[in-house]
């Protein structure tokens, strides 16, 4: 990493987000079975809890794709057709050795909307019998599918239908989940008295892990990150521009839009117009904030 700043604080705070960034990484790797150290897990799945900006999603996408492990990530706005798809395709072309990781991220709408969302997920990470239950018929879809010339997927779909329904039943005893969410759930604060009620049980299902920092050290995260790699893959930054980006976030963090500060999102927004509007980038910059 040849990046210098000038103030020697930066510099610590870049340390410390090498730092975590590494411990960021051992939790991935043991919690998503990459570790084959870990011989045996009390709870196999996980909750990994922070606010944005701490390298959740990031660096769970990237060691799973690292380490060539089968992985679906459900996003929220997915309906409940397209996440049926997405687990039965995973599940589907799993060899016999692997396992599949599931990532719900943004799982505060995913998971967490409502009781009747919470329940169903409760169903998919049971001891016993763990599945993910489509009771609808699945035809429609079926035949949407091979007339867009995708007839594995349908496949897939139909191999988990079960004799006399019309739906289907995905069993996931070789599915491991890696919840990335942003409230801290084991805060009786972060919501409403019922539906925490509803929540510690499932909570105890999961290996809970919850990642703080202040804004500073997520600086220096997204600092080690952006000084390590490059934000395009088919443009790159000089060390100068990353520098002057870097510069510019560490002292504008406070005047941030989100409540959270930056992520890695915003880092791409402020690489891309130093990429596109070279001479104007700063004015491009500012209008990002307060």
């Amino acid at each position: 990493m040849t990046i210098k700043f000038n103030s020697a604080v930066q510099t610590a705070y870049l340390k410390q987000g090498e730092v975590r960034n590494e411990e960021l990484i051992d939790i991935v790797r043991e919690r998503t079975g990459i570790d084959t150290n870990i011989k045996v897990n009390a709870s196999r799945h996980t909750i990994l809890s922070g606010a944005p900006g701490v390298g959740k999603t990031f660096t769970t996408i990237q060691e799973l794709e690292k380490h060539n492990i089968p992985y679906v990530l459900i996003e929220p706005g997915m309906s409940d057709i397209v996440i049926t798809m997405k687990l039965a395709w995973g599940v589907y072309n799993l060899e016999e050795d692997q396992e599949l990781v599931v990532v719900p991220d943004d799982a505060d709408d995913v998971i967490f909307k409502d009781l009747k969302t919470l329940n169903k997920w409760k169903l998919a990470t049971g001891k016993h019998d763990p599945h993910w239950g489509y009771n609808s018929s699945i035809m429609g879809t079926v035949s949407q599918l091979r007339k867009q010339k995708k007839n594995a997927e349908a496949q897939a779909l139909l191999a988990f239908q079960e004799e006399g329904e019309i739906g289907l039943k995905i069993p996931l005893d070789r599915v491991r989940f890696f919840v990335l969410c942003n409230k801290d759930y084991e805060d009786p604060a972060a919501t409403s008295a019922k539906f925490f009620d509803s929540i510690e049980p499932v909570l105890d299902r999961f290996e809970y892990i919850r990642l703080d920092m202040p804004w500073q050290e997520k600086w220096g995260w997204l600092a080690h990150v952006l000084c390590s790699s490059q934000p395009f893959d088919d443009y790159s930054l000089d060390d100068e521009d990353k520098k002057e980006l870097l510069d510019f976030l560490y002292n504008k963090w406070e005047n941030i839009k989100s409540r959270y500060g930056a992520s890695y999102r915003f880092v791409e927004k402020l690489a891309a117009d130093s990429i596109n509007h070279p001479t104007t980038k700063i004015d491009k910059w500012n209008r990002r904030i307060k």
